[in-house]
């Protein structure tokens, strides 16, 4: 999974950070906002008895909401978890950030879990809303960006030639492969 593309702060004077930072520099970009996902199938129906398997389920409905908008999960910059069972979640709290790896990788932006009373779909235990900001590619990165891409292009299509010598004594031509770099 890729870095984020954002500066992740950690102050020293506060207690250290576990599954989240405790800030977060933004770098300027695109801002997606992905509203509350809870573990609906595609017909909208919740799924999922427990809380690990809700959250499962509504953070990879977040992963889809992200990728429809053209951000990855390292572009999150704050995410909030709603949870109508915080005990549950706490006792569950080592699948859960199990889970949140799965889908996330190692990448914890400022986040906060809270406890509700309910939400709106009665049958959800879990709802996840987070912000993501997609940075800004610059003319000269794109320039660079394409150039580097036709290069890399000129330098296959020319890999694709075999080298044909023929040696005395040989029947037809003897292939000799490239050496691969090291």
């Amino acid at each position: 999974m890729d870095r984020t593309p954002h500066q992740i702060v950690n102050p020293l004077t506060l207690s250290e950070p576990v599954g989240f930072s405790h800030a977060l520099v933004v770098s300027p970009g695109r801002i997606v906002h992905v509203g509350g996902q809870a573990a609906r199938r595609h017909d909208g129906k919740v799924m999922g008895d427990g809380v690990a398997e809700q959250f499962d389920r509504a953070l990879g409905n977040v992963i889809e909401a992200l990728r429809a908008a053209h951000a990855e999960p390292f572009h999150v910059v704050e995410m909030r978890i709603y949870t109508t069972v915080m005990h549950a979640y706490r006792v569950s709290s080592n699948t859960i950030g199990s889970v949140y790896r799965r889908h996330m990788g190692r990448h914890y932006p400022p986040m906060t879990v809270i406890g509700i009373d309910e939400l709106m779909d009665p049958d959800a235990l879990v709802e996840i809303v987070c912000t993501a900001v997609v940075p800004e590619v610059s003319e000269e990165a794109a320039l660079e960006d394409e150039e580097t891409r036709e290069l890399l292009e000129e330098i296959e299509e020319s890999a694709d030639d075999t080298v044909v010598i023929g040696r005395p004594g040989a029947e037809g031509p003897e292939e000799f492969p490239e050496r691969s770099p090291a």
